[in-house]
């Protein structure tokens, strides 16, 4: 769900609608806060995804 709108490298995705994840200084919490509730345009995902599924996002757009 994430490529629509970011650009991560690693991840082959372009999208131009969110931040560039590729240029993102966030600490993983929260890249999960963000993920979590949303915010900014960016829908919340923390009723569809579990805590597990929520910090491994973040885990891997942090790693980036």
């Amino acid at each position: 769900n994430c490529a629509p709108c970011h650009t991560l490298t690693k991840a082959g995705t372009n999208g131009m609608v969110g931040p560039n994840l590729d240029n993102l200084s966030l600490a993983p919490a929260d890249i999960e806060k963000q993920i979590r509730n949303g915010g900014g345009g960016m829908p919340p995902f923390g009723d569809r995804l579990s805590d597990a599924e929520i910090e491994a996002v973040a885990d891997y757009v942090e790693s980036g």
